[in-house]
């Protein structure tokens, strides 16, 4: 379980194509280093496991399947390419965002990039189709694994405004038009559906 409170970035320096899938590592800074073998940390917002560590965690490499590959745009990650990072949350810990999974459900694409004022920007998203009926006004949805609250929903977009804070801590500084990212809805959206389906059936 993640918050989708982007901890830090890291920079991909290794892509190692293997038989069921691809190898990636790592360069990072945590400020609390801690990772170990097995844990899990979210890439981008997919929730992958670390496979190998060096240097207290700052290096590190995760695998990723061809069906993650298919599901999110890890696919696109070329060395050089900058990733956000946030690992699993701890117990105890304040729960800032909101419940992310790490489990990326769509990719959307960006159509508009517009400053608003110095290091506020305006992003509107394409959201693929049988995704967009989980978003609404004030909701909350994970991009690229920032936990972001949604300010406007128009057809099969959505408006997102980003502050400074978020600009400068996380990759969305290097989000461009046509680029895409990984989209995960709000779990809570998907459970009150689930539940509306059966009762409906009963």
């Amino acid at each position: 379980m993640f918050t989708g409170l982007v901890e830090t970035t890291g920079k991909i320096v290794r892509i190692e194509p293997i038989d069921s899938g691809i190898s990636f590592s790592i360069d990072t800074e945590w400020e609390n280093p801690d990772l170990k073998i097995g844990d899990s940390i979210s890439i981008n917002g997919a929730c992958m496991t670390v496979t190998a560590f060096s240097d207290f965690g700052n290096l590190f490499s995760f695998y990723v399947s061809f069906k993650s590959l298919e599901l999110t745009n890890l696919s696109r990650l070329k060395e050089g390419s900058t990733v956000n990072l946030e690992r699993a949350m701890a117990v105890g810990q304040r729960f800032g965002g909101h419940m992310v999974q790490g489990h990326v459900d769509g990719v959307g694409k960006i159509l508009v990039r517009n400053s608003i004022e110095e290091k506020v920007e305006e992003f509107w998203i394409e959201i693929p189709k049988d995704l967009i009926r989980y978003f609404v006004k004030k909701g909350s949805v994970t991009v690229d694994g920032i936990s972001l609250t949604v300010v406007d929903v128009k057809e099969n977009t959505i408006q997102l405004v980003l502050i400074p804070e978020t600009m400068e801590k996380t990759n969305a500084g290097l989000w461009k038009k046509d680029q895409l990212v990984n989209l995960e809805v709000d779990v809570l959206a998907k459970y009150i559906e689930n539940f509306l389906r059966l009762r409906s059936t009963e």
